[in-house]
């Protein structure tokens, strides 16, 4: 006999939309992912600001500041740059002519006080003689090699020619006074004037035609009263000006003529005794 097949038991599939049991594959569908994270900002990512610039720039613009103001405070209060003896310098050294040696050409601010004269004393050598000069008290020329000190010195006496020129030459400014004609308590006002300021000297003159006269290297003012605005004026333009002085540099110490100074008519031309 024929031997007969098992029947063939068709296989089930899953309904349409059922589930697969447990641990069966994933669905082969697109997953979803979650949506992306905004980064937060980080402190390293923050843009920093330059503080070190920042407080460096206003250091400097406040600097700046202070030095404008400081510079117009000079100003407004009539403050000029000094020379070491207190001369005044900015504003005071133009020149007329074009000499090499500038003391003999004339100063301008100089020139612009009333009363004052100039000579261009080109002759400064050392003589051992008196010297005939062609003003009283002379400006300038031969002199002595020993100058008379010029260190804020008050002579109770005339001194000669020929030692205070050559402390001229040095830069100093020479008030000289007639004490026949001199106002009284004029002379108390020109000692605190001159005493002690360096490149300053005081002395009484013989026979002069005013009662007060100034003298520096080339320039002469002769006026009536030590209240006269002529001579701070004199002073503070002439007084060691670089521009006027033929031996800028030069010391007007001279302790041993302070202690034993020459007389009217009678240079010293070394220390006496």
């Amino acid at each position: 006999m024929a031997q007969r097949k098992p029947p063939t038991v068709p296989s089930k599939k899953p309904a349409s939309g059922a589930r697969s049991p447990a641990g069966s594959a994933k669905s082969s569908g697109p997953t979803r992912r979650p949506p992306a994270k905004k980064p937060g900002k980080s402190i390293v990512n923050q843009k920093q600001r330059p503080w070190g610039l920042i407080i460096t720039t206003v250091v400097l613009v406040l600097f700046a500041a202070g030095i404008v103001a400081f510079a117009v405070a000079g100003h407004n209060s009539g403050g000029s740059p000094k020379t070491a003896a207190g001369g005044n310098v900015a504003g005071c050294t133009k020149m007329i002519g074009n000499n090499s040696s500038t003391y003999l050409n004339e100063l301008v601010c100089a020139k612009d006080i009333k009363g004052v004269t100039f000579k261009p004393e080109a002759n400064r050598n050392h003589v051992t003689t008196t010297v005939n000069y062609d003003s009283a008290p002379p400006v300038g020329g031969n002199h002595s090699a020993y100058w008379a000190d010029c260190t804020g010195t008050v002579y109770s006496n005339a001194i000669a020619n020929e030692n205070a020129v050559h402390m001229l030459e040095h830069g100093a400014v020479w008030i000289t006074y007639n004490p026949k004609t001199l106002p009284a308590g004029e002379l108390d006002t020109l000692r605190k004037l001159v005493a002690g300021q360096d490149r300053m000297a005081l002395s009484p003159y013989p026979n002069l035609k005013t009662p007060i006269s100034l003298q520096s290297w080339g320039y002469q003012v002769f006026v009536d009263k030590a209240s006269d605005p002529r001579v701070q004026q004199f002073i503070n333009d002439l007084r060691y000006n670089p521009r006027t002085t033929p031996e800028y540099g030069a010391i007007c110490s001279q302790p041993t003529f302070k202690v034993h100074p020459s007389t009217f008519g009678h240079p010293l031309f070394a220390p006496a005794g």
